[in-house]
């Protein structure tokens, strides 16, 4: 799920369910992440191109072009994050099907953010086949990325299939709400129970998202302005702050001759009769003066020299800010969208920077700021 939303509560449901949502004519558009019919959607497990990345958008639906039933230029490809080995999983629908679907949700009044195959709705684990039902279809998953979704008939036959081509017989499990439509041999060693989907309570995971490259939700982009909106400002406040203290600081000294001049007569026109000396006014100023020092003192700490520095390395990252935590040791921060941010040379002067990228995203990244003398 894109991290722009995160603040806001997004419906998670099938898109065959979007008829239930009633919003009203004045309703604002709202997020959604749908659950969408699996048999739409065509899964290639191919051979890593030997191109960087980067480049493998432009390559991938030319190697494909003879395994699909469109042409190249009527289907969208999205490449998995699951690499195994030598292998990549490479996802294709028609963008027909991908526009009919928001158009479906923004004439419910809601605005797609995420669209995943209903099979990953369905749980896996390592050697079982896991088959769940939705209308007329048994959605299978096999793997932590394959899976499909067929009429009855079909799946059966898929299914004897990769128990036959596996090397160890995978376990199978069935939850369907007729048990009776299960062919015998595979209901005799299935463990069988008649459980439902009940689509707005799965946890829907942001490994697959069909709506990627021109289809990628425009609704993420204000998030990544508002960051970084929040962190210039935060920066200039904290620059003029600084500013401010020291030049009070430095006039300060300057005019306590004038200051204790001053209330000596205010003194004397309002409390007749009473002495006060130089020295308490001046033991008054320099109080004062301490203080604004150890102000100044705090906005020159390490922490702060590092998140005026980081300003302009995080400049036009498109990232989106996850959290920032700071003490007198160390900055942490956790990005998401971070690709861009890799293409820069990392570095702040006088601080140590490392930067760790998460399990599951290449684009989820944390980094550590320490100054160089306690790394």
């Amino acid at each position: 799920m894109p991290s722009g939303f995160r603040l806001m509560t997004v419906l998670v449901d099938h898109i065959y369910n979007l008829d239930k949502h009633f919003r009203g004519d004045d309703a604002e558009f709202a997020p959604v992440s749908l659950w969408i019919p699996s048999e739409r959607v065509a899964i290639h497990r191919i051979a890593k191109p030997t191109a960087p990345r980067r480049k493998w958008s432009g390559l991938i639906p030319w190697i494909l072009e003879e395994k699909i039933l469109q042409p190249v230029e009527k289907t969208h490809f999205i490449i998995g994050n699951n690499v195994i080995d030598e292998l990549v999983d490479v996802f294709a629908v028609s963008k027909e099907d991908l526009s009919t679907w928001v158009s479906v949700a923004r004439n419910a009044g809601f605005v797609p953010i995420q669209m995943t195959p209903d099979y990953f709705a369905v749980p896996w684990e390592d050697g079982r086949i896991n088959v769940a039902w939705r209308e007329g279809f048994c959605l299978v998953r096999y793997s932590l990325s394959e899976g499909f979704s067929a009429q009855p008939d079909l799946a059966w036959a898929m299914i004897d299939c990769l128990i036959r081509d596996a090397k160890i017989p995978p376990r199978l499990s069935i939850s369907l709400p007729n048990a009776q439509i299960i062919p015998q041999h595979l209901r005799d060693r299935a463990e069988v129970n008649n459980a439902s989907q009940d689509w707005k309570m799965i946890d829907m995971s942001s490994e697959v998202n069909l709506l990627s490259g021109d289809y990628r939700p425009n609704l993420a982009a204000p998030k990544v302005n508002l960051w970084q909106l929040n962190f210039a400002g935060f920066a200039i406040t904290i620059l003029l702050l600084a500013t401010y203290l020291n030049v009070l600081s430095a006039n300060l000294q300057a005019d306590l001759s004038a200051v204790e001049r001053h209330l000596l007569s205010s003194f004397d026109r309002v409390f007749l009769g009473h002495d006060v000396s130089p020295d308490q006014i001046r033991s008054v100023g320099l109080k004062e003066i301490a203080r604004l020092k150890m102000q100044d003192q705090t906005f020159n700490t390490d922490p702060f020299k590092a998140l005026i520095s980081l300003g302009k390395l995080m400049d036009n990252c498109e990232c989106n800010l996850v959290s920032l935590k700071a003490d007198g040791q160390e900055i942490s921060i956790h990005v998401e969208g971070g690709e861009k941010l890799l293409t820069k040379k990392l570095s702040i002067e006088g601080y140590s920077l490392d930067v760790e990228r998460g399990n599951r995203k290449k684009d989820d990244l944390k980094m550590v700021i320490r100054p160089k003398s306690t790394s």
